[in-house]
């Protein structure tokens, strides 16, 4: 839908609730995908939500409501009674429930829990107690597997008592009598091969399971590199628990390209769609201090030098310049880090190699930016031993700026941090700091 569409759809929403003209309502929203009412939901205030939400069915509602947004989900999941989260836990994956119930207080949680269907609490209370970004935290348990030793004639009725439980259906998992997991068959193999043939004859063993405390993002990256579209999770003793499915790796994806870029800019823990200021100062407010303790060290850096700006004041026109592109320099590098680390496409193991790509690419636009600035200062302070001594500064920083950024993801990824940490306010302020020390410290050697 256009954006024009949103708003009309929108209007006519508000206008509906604010009539009380709820049975037209209804079937306005029997229309729409759940994807487009979810994020018009998002659009909605607070008691909108509610009011469109309880005018769904419980099967209905849980559709929309896993396809908003985490703060979304949260608020209604915290607004919504006992009685209305219940019946649509109960109409949810066992991954999907979970997540509503993670967002609720403890000991709500556990209330609701025991207002849920027997099987759907069983699930819950196995679901919630493993981490929330490992491979349990987000697998689902509704999946379909196949003794070895079974026909194909068993395996199809053993997917038809599954069918309404399980959804995405595209393989099944072979197990042995223990229940480990030994094998993945196609659904394209179960329909060419004979209907007498055993699982074990068709069945192929090269399948990639992940451990049940396998962080998401271990979990996403192999997905990645071998092209998978679920993944089964086992135990310690491999035995088959659940399964992942490719909607899930998706938010995965997108859960930590988001978390990358927010740590990058020194934005801790915001969703994009969180409308509450608090939590939203609370998660910037901390680097922003940071950053204000770093630059007083700037200041206290420049006041060192103040001796030499007294002399020629033109000096500090071009701080800006030479921290503006060290700066841009340092982010660069660590950027294409940082990502490379994240997708795969950078090892740990090719440290060297990748910083002196980083080196010898710093090198050259230093060289060329100095050497643009160092004429355009010559000329206009008619100065060409300060031009020089300006340009030269300039290269020096673009190179510690470009090493430093390259270098710093690979010391967290070592010790055990988030490389997207590396970026951003601690990034700018390092440059900042070391990058002013740099450039005074050779105009100062020009000048004496």
């Amino acid at each position: 839908m256009t954006q024009t569409d949103y708003k009309v759809l929108l209007d006519n929403i508000r206008n509906m609730i604010q009539e009380q003209t709820y049975q037209d309502l209804q079937g306005l929203l029997s229309e729409l995908h759940p994807a487009d009412l979810a994020d018009l939901v998002e659009h909605l205030d607070s008691d909108e939500r509610l009011k469109v939400i309880n005018l769904l069915t419980p099967e209905r509602a849980g559709e929309v409501l896993i396809e908003t947004s985490p703060p979304i989900q949260e608020s209604l999941a915290n607004e919504l009674d006992d009685q209305t989260i219940s019946h649509i836990l109960n109409e949810l994956n066992s991954d999907d429930a979970t997540d509503i119930v993670n967002y609720l207080p403890r000991e709500r949680a556990q209330e609701i829990i025991g207002l849920v269907k027997p099987e759907v609490s069983d699930e819950l209370k196995r679901l919630i107690g493993y981490g929330k970004d490992t491979a349990g935290g987000i697998m689902a348990l509704e999946f379909v597997s196949v003794n070895a030793n079974s026909t194909i004639r068993e395996a199809i009725e053993k997917i038809r008592e599954k069918s309404e439980d399980v959804e995405k259906l595209y393989y099944v998992w072979v197990v042995d009598d223990y229940g480990k997991l030994l094998g993945v068959v196609s659904m394209k193999d179960l329909l060419l091969e004979p209907i007498d043939t055993k699982i074990k004859d068709i069945m192929n063993t090269d399948v990639i399971s992940v451990d049940v405390a396998t962080d998401q993002e271990e979990i996403a990256r192999i997905v990645k590199q071998y092209n998978l579209t679920h993944v089964p999770v086992v135990s310690n003793q491999h035995k088959l628990i659940g399964r992942i499915t490719h909607d899930d790796i998706i938010d995965v994806m997108e859960e930590e390209a988001s978390e990358d870029i927010s740590l990058m800019a020194g934005v801790l823990d915001q969703e994009i769609a969180e409308e509450s200021a608090l939590k939203i100062s609370r998660a910037r407010l901390p680097w922003l201090l940071l950053c204000l303790l770093g630059e007083l060290l700037s200041a206290t850096v420049i006041n060192h030098f103040h001796g030499s700006l007294e002399k020629i004041l033109a000096l500090s026109f071009f701080i800006p310049v030479v921290m503006a592109l060290g700066g841009s320099t340092g982010n660069q590098a660590a950027t294409v880090v940082i990502r490379g680390l994240a997708t795969g496409e950078i090892s740990i193991i090719h440290t060297g190699r990748r910083l002196l790509t980083e080196l010898w690419v710093a090198l050259i636009n230093g060289i060329l930016c100095g050497i643009v600035l160092g004429i355009v200062v010559a000329f206009w302070l008619s100065d060409p031993k300060l031009g020089a001594g300006i340009g030269i500064s300039l290269i020096t920083v673009i190179l510690f700026s470009g090493s430093f950024g390259a270098f710093v993801p690979f010391l967290l990824r070592k010790l055990a941090i988030d490389p997207a940490l590396a970026a951003g306010p601690f990034i700018t302020t390092s440059n900042d700091i070391l990058g002013l020390l740099i450039y005074l410290s050779i105009i100062t050697l020009f000048l004496a």
